[in-house]
């Protein structure tokens, strides 16, 4: 019994002991919460207007929506005024890619659309690239 009983108090203890020294390794010198702090005492006006001018996405950041084949027209639409026109052959070369060997799309834009819901004309780029 006094045996179980020593396995038991390792079994427990090493973990913890593990734990503890691996939390005091890795801790950080400021805790998340106080960089927040600090960097919230330290936004400007000016840097919120920066991060909502970040937050408009242009060219091949556009998110496109896949909800529906015009909306995914739309939004290819977007991306055309705003990128090279490089770009969107780059795009275009991606989509058409898909169109033909993307199995489940079945050769159907609009099953593609709703595949590609949500993703970035970069993210469909590198998600051809990879089989090149």
């Amino acid at each position: 019994m006094k045996q179980n009983r020593t396995v038991s108090a390792v079994l427990i203890t090493v973990p913890l002991v593990f734990l503890a020294a691996f939390s005091a390794w890795a801790e950080p010198e400021q805790s998340a919460k106080e960089a927040t702090a600090i960097a919230a005492d330290k936004a400007t006006p000016a840097d919120a207007n920066e991060s909502a001018e970040a937050a408009e996405a242009t060219g091949l950041d556009i998110v496109l929506d896949g909800s529906s084949l015009e909306a995914f027209e739309k939004s290819l639409e977007q991306v055309k005024e705003t990128s090279s026109a490089a770009e969107y052959k780059s795009l275009e070369g991606a989509l058409e890619y898909l169109l033909v060997y993307d199995l489940s799309a079945q050769r159907s834009r609009e099953k593609l659309a709703a595949r590609l819901d949500g993703m970035t004309g970069n993210e469909i780029i590198k998600k051809v690239q990879w089989r090149k």
